[in-house]
This record gives structure tokens, sequence and C-alpha cells, in this order.
């Protein structure tokens, strides 16, 4: 088991939903969530698509890293993640 950090930006709107959608996909890989932190919405750097906000998201959560790849994808079938973020955490 590895420690890892993962920053999601979420499209404004239903950002509760995406949460516990990532929630429970972390939960089907395994991974135990030590930490959630909400940076709230902040203006985007450069729109993605038509989306100029975004909702900022860290989770902190150790799990196999064998599974990170297959989290990363599912991220990115979801129409409501905009960006995603996983770095391995010290420890």
């Amino acid at each position: 088991m590895r420690n890892y950090e993962i920053t999601n930006i979420l499209r404004e709107g239903n950002v509760e939903e995406t949460k516990s959608a990532v929630k429970e996909l972390l939960s089907k890989y395994n991974f135990t969530i030590q930490g959630e932190e909400d940076w709230g919405s902040k203006r985007l750097w450069h729109p993605v698509g038509q989306d100029e906000q975004g909702h900022f998201t860290l989770i902190k959560c150790s799990g196999s890293p064998s599974e990170v790849a297959k989290i990363e994808h599912e991220f990115k079938l979801n129409a409501n993640i905009l960006k995603t973020l996983v770095i391995r955490a010290n420890g």
C-alpha cells in the first residue's frame, strides 16, 4: 500500500454528486481515504472545453500501485471531472 494525493477539478453544478462518485470509485479499487480537502470554486487559468470555472478537491488516500492507472482511466471517462492529478506522497 502506498500513499497518494489526488487533486481533481470538478465541473460546476453537480459537485456533491461527483465527489461521491469519486469516493465510490476509490472504494471500488480498495483505496482507503485518509483525508479530504475542499478548495472551493476557482477561475481556471485557461478554459477546459466551455468551462471557465472549476471546483478543486484534494483527497489523500492509500492503495495498491497497480490500481492507479485504472482509477485515472475511470476519471477520464467521467464527464464531470475536468482534470485530475494523481501523485505519490511520501511515506
